[in-house]
């Protein structure tokens, strides 16, 4: 198994392990220092991460969140669509991400970002911040959706 393998199948464990006792809201923050892209997993996309506020208003997914949690929104070709966008599949479901200096972030699925192209993320500041500094703004790498 790879360095990467690795290094995700921890950092998912890790994570389950953090959620079974509730030590969480939206998210684990999860860092790890990476050697190289994670391309050949099956889940893997490659695309643009950038910042948004979710505080900004409710999420598609139905419920309001601070810029201060690991939250996240997907394009809407990720998300899909539905009479009700609550009932999307991917709510609740997370994503890691990897950032430019191999930093990786989890974040939990909330919201739709209506201007994402299909493997584009938008995270909420604070996981943003896990992976890189706000004044990034924009950056392409690998990301990773989990249930």
């Amino acid at each position: 198994m790879s360095r990467i393998m690795e290094s995700v199948k921890a950092m998912k464990s890790a994570t389950r392990r953090s959620l079974t006792v509730g030590a969480v809201t939206a998210g684990v923050a999860v860092t790890t220092a990476l050697g190289a892209s994670p391309a050949s997993a099956e889940t893997w996309h490659y695309g643009s991460i950038t910042w948004y506020n979710p505080s900004a208003g409710v999420g598609a997914c139905g419920q309001w969140h601070g810029d201060n949690e690991l939250v996240a929104a997907v394009s809407p070709q990720m998300y899909g669509s539905y009479p009700n966008p609550n009932n999307s599949p991917v709510c609740g479901k997370y994503v890691v991400v990897y950032g430019p200096t191999g930093k990786a972030t989890w974040a939990q699925i909330v919201d739709r970002c209506a201007q994402c192209a299909a493997y584009d993320v938008d995270l909420s500041p604070a996981a943003f911040g896990v992976i890189a500094d706000l004044g990034v703004g924009r950056f392409s790498t690998y990301w990773a959706d989990y249930i």
